[in-house]
């Protein structure tokens, strides 16, 4: 669960930034406003940066719950995995393809929700804030699935989330009207939060801590790839076919693999 709240900051700032960048794009175009968003990322972030701490020991505290000897024990080497180890098993693989799948599927929609809306008539303002109920609804989504995995594991959690982003991608294809896109964008948006949720929570009880860093950044490394493949590959298929269609079919395949 603590997972999902940490990084339900992503989604909200989905929502700010989907309504912030669209009344810039409007004001001053879009190659400015990258330059606007992306100085203010970066001084936020460098001024975030100054309030982190490593573990509680760097400001005199003990980990919450925790006493003396665990405060010991916690600089002994943690069990599990080293990265060698990890790479050389057949589920390490797995997992770096089913957040393949995830990427391909999440920056495909990201990339190409707003234009197709756009195409079949829905008003570009409304269309844009598909985006933003896609990042509030992922908030929700990453306690929710978080709290989940807590108690029915994060495997179930995480084919829970996957059979939410295909009936989310299935129903896309069929959707026309506005309230039609908002439904898309609860169910994708959930299910979007809950697989960003486990993204790390996956790794860590497969492989233990031992590198989980390492892991974890091996594994975001294939969903980075995966994001990079899909919106050219959508778009490719748009260009090809002159529908959406065929695109969001190729997603929701991608998502049952």
């Amino acid at each position: 669960m603590m997972t999902g709240i940490v990084t339900s900051g992503t989604g909200i700032g989905t929502i700010l930034l989907s309504l912030v960048a669209s009344r810039l794009i409007t004001d001053y175009g879009w190659r400015l406003s990258y330059i606007i968003v992306g100085s203010g990322v970066l001084v936020l972030l460098m001024l975030a940066a100054q309030f982190l701490r490593r573990d509680p020991h760097q400001v005199g505290q003990l980990p919450y719950g925790g006493n003396e000897v665990e405060a010991e024990s916690l600089n002994s080497p943690t069990g599990g995995f080293c990265f060698r180890e990890a790479v050389g098993t057949g589920t390490f693989w797995m997992v770096c393809a089913v957040f393949f799948c995830f990427g391909f599927n999440l920056y495909t929609i990201m990339v190409h929700i707003v234009p197709h809306a756009i195409e079949l008539g829905i008003p570009p303002i409304v269309a844009a804030s598909i985006i933003a109920v896609i990042g509030g609804v992922n908030t929700a989504g990453r306690i929710g699935i978080g709290s989940a995995g807590d108690r029915i594991g994060n495997k179930r959690c995480l084919i829970i989330s996957f059979i939410l982003l295909v009936a989310a991608l299935l129903w896309v294809m069929v959707a026309r009207e506005a309230w039609m896109f908002y439904l898309f964008a609860v169910v994708f948006g959930f299910g979007y939060g809950g697989l960003a949720a486990l993204m790390s929570l996956v790794p860590a009880e497969l492989f233990g801590l031992r590198s989980l860093g390492t892991i974890v950044g091996a594994v975001m490394c294939s969903f980075t790839i995966g994001g990079a493949v899909g919106p050219v590959l959508a778009g490719s298929i748009f260009d090809m076919t002159g529908s959406y269609n065929p695109a969001f079919l190729t997603c929701a395949a991608v998502g049952v693999t």
